[in-house]
């Protein structure tokens, strides 16, 4: 393995990490005010009230985060290459 290959890898992994926990988060957001919409009587929906639209959007949001630093660690990666 090359110096450029051992200091790359480590970046890919946590690439592949971000654009994983991004998918989920933005994933559970959605589905999150979904199931507030199509039944909010289930037990912690129901608890949460209005603040289930917060939650969702939080969890979005999260998402959002993990996109930015993803696309930091991208361009990281693209400048140690050159």
């Amino acid at each position: 393995m090359s110096d450029l290959q051992a200091r790359v890898a480590p970046i890919n992994r946590l690439a592949r990490r971000l654009a994983a926990a991004m998918g989920v988060s933005w994933f559970l957001g959605v589905a999150w005010i979904v199931l507030y919409y199509v039944d909010p009587t289930l037990p912690i929906l129901m608890d949460l009230g209005n603040w289930n639209l917060l939650a969702g959007f939080g969890l979005f949001l999260l998402g959002v985060a993990f996109a930015l630093a993803l696309l930091v660690t991208l361009i990281v990666r693209s400048a140690r290459r050159h």
